[in-house]
């Protein structure tokens, strides 16, 4: 008796959809917001947020900022912390 076997090839390159989804309206201003940041542990991502939000504060004083900073966990959400406290947000991520 021999056994029957299948195998099923999966192609591992991702389809993208068709659908096209319009970017988020920029802000005419900085004036009067609430600035939000992700710290994504990246090397010198601290950093560079330091550098985006003096200079931000240099143009517009009266911005609010709020900053969230990834664990170690790679599954954990952050970004809804942010949810209804800011008005933009600059994500360090990368590599």
């Amino acid at each position: 008796m021999t056994a029957e076997h299948t195998v099923k090839l999966v192609n591992p390159v991702g389809q993208r959809a068709v659908e096209r989804v319009a970017l988020a309206r920029r802000l005419d201003t900085l004036h009067g917001k609430s600035i939000g940041f992700i710290d994504n542990m990246k090397p010198n991502a601290n950093l560079f947020i330091q550098y985006i939000e003096e200079m931000m504060r240099a143009d517009y004083t009266e911005i609010q900022t709020h900053s969230v900073r990834k664990n170690y966990t790679s599954s954990k959400l952050i970004a809804d912390e942010l949810d209804g406290k800011v008005q933009c947000l600059v994500n360090a991520w990368g590599d």
